[in-house]
């Protein structure tokens, strides 16, 4: 409506129940019916976000492709604009990064420049032995929230649940992304600034667990499903509530509410858990009214 119709452009739509999995298919579905020679701009909403995520799984190891966050009217018409001027990639980069901050102003409140620091990448978990000395109740640390989320770390885990539970790390725990260097790398880098993120597999967060070196720490585990939690409970670390935050539909799964499938494999493990007497809540977001894993599953059968 503003500059009219802008050939070799694209977008996507991102629904709940939906991950980056789901995302990936829809950006490189869009990506297939247009020219990327010259190379591809993704403009997305927030660092961290699944957008981005998705996003930047496709070209951290791309040349020219880029990633920007904060997208805004003032973003997209100039960014669409510098086009007919045939700008380099790397100048069109920086029309959508520099006008997209300008184009953030107050009616009244004068421009002001942000005096937080940047934020530094997350530290490394040092390699961690369990201790031949059983460990007192206070020696291990502090899990402010345990959540399967396959989205993993997002824009409602980065901005909300990180300041509610008040926690310093958060660690995923999985096998399979543990071993994804790309993903891993990149989740250690949209954490929120104060917390730090690590990436560990199902038997090295058993190790960190009983370690009393992190006694001091509040942490947050994020888990892609329930089948992992059941390890990690067997494997000793005490659990007594578990957020199921998102578990994304794909063939085999069943849903059960807007943000959550399942199949036979989820099933076992969550009575598994219900058995040894943890909570097993539905939440998006905290503000949202807790649902009964349990109650969700028993609907099924009728």
């Amino acid at each position: 409506m503003i500059l009219g119709e802008q050939s070799n452009v694209a977008y996507i739509d991102f629904v709940p129940g939906e991950n980056a999995e789901t995302l990936i298919e829809k950006y490189n579905d869009r990506l297939t019916g247009l020219d990327t020679s010259k190379g591809v701009l993704f403009l997305v909403d927030t660092w961290g976000g699944s957008p981005f995520n998705a996003a930047s799984r496709i070209a951290i190891d791309k040349e020219n492709y880029e990633v920007v966050t904060g997208v805004n009217i003032p973003m997209l018409a100039e960014t669409f604009m510098a086009r007919d001027d045939e700008p380099s990639f790397a100048e069109l980069v920086a029309v959508a990064v520099e006008t997209g901050r300008e184009g953030v102003k107050a009616l009244k409140a004068p421009d002001v420049k942000s005096d937080k620091p940047e934020t530094q990448p997350a530290a490394p978990v040092p390699t961690a032995k369990a201790p031949a000395v059983a460990l007192g109740p206070n020696d291990h640390m502090k899990i402010g929230l345990a959540r399967i989320d396959d989205r993993l770390i997002h824009g409602q885990v980065a901005t909300r649940w990180t300041k509610e539970t008040n926690v310093n790390r958060i660690i995923v725990v999985s096998d399979e992304v543990a071993a994804d260097k790309m993903r891993k790398t990149l989740l250690t880098q949209v954490a929120p600034p104060g917390v730090t993120a690590h990436v560990v597999d199902v038997e090295k967060a058993i190790r960190v667990y009983n370690n009393p070196k992190y006694a001091n720490d509040r942490v947050m585990l994020l888990f892609t499903n329930p089948t992992d939690v059941v390890r990690l409970v067997e494997g000793g670390v005490d659990i007594k509530s578990v957020n199921i935050g998102g578990m994304a539909f794909r063939q085999g799964k069943t849903q059960v509410n807007n943000a959550v499938s399942i199949d036979e494999k989820d099933i076992e493990a969550f009575n598994k858990l219900n058995a040894r007497g943890i909570e097993l809540e539905v939440r998006k977001v905290s503000s949202d009214s807790r649902l009964k894993m349990m109650d969700l599953i028993s609907k099924l059968n009728k």
